[in-house]
């Protein structure tokens, strides 16, 4: 009997050296794993935060320059209004001489 409890003691035993063995070189190369990825991950994020900082900055100008845009058109719009009545104030009371050409440029849009 007691030959077989040594067996069974000695096949336990080789047993839990191999189920030692087999998980004690997994966590440290997971360890290792997750070392070798969190150092590949932090620049990346950084370089994300980054990005993204330059995105919302970005945003804010557009939605600024948008605005200006717009701001601009209407004043164009108001110049050139403003310019088709002085000329008609012009041919109306100033027949001669004739007021210089309009540039090639506006003149579509006058």
């Amino acid at each position: 009997m007691s030959a077989i409890w040594t067996a069974v003691i000695g096949a336990s035993t080789g047993l839990l050296g191999v189920i030692a063995g087999f998980f004690a070189p997994r966590s440290r190369s997971l360890d290792s794993q997750r070392a070798d990825f969190t150092a590949v991950l932090e620049p990346l994020r950084d370089e994300l935060k980054d990005l993204r900082d330059r995105v919302k900055t970005l945003e804010a100008q557009h939605v600024a320059d948008v605005a200006q845009h717009y701001q601009d058109v209407r004043r164009i719009d108001v110049l050139v209004d403003y310019v088709k009545d002085l000329l008609a104030f012009i041919q109306l009371h100033v027949p001669s001489p004739p007021p210089p050409p309009i540039p090639p440029e506006i003149s579509n849009d006058i």
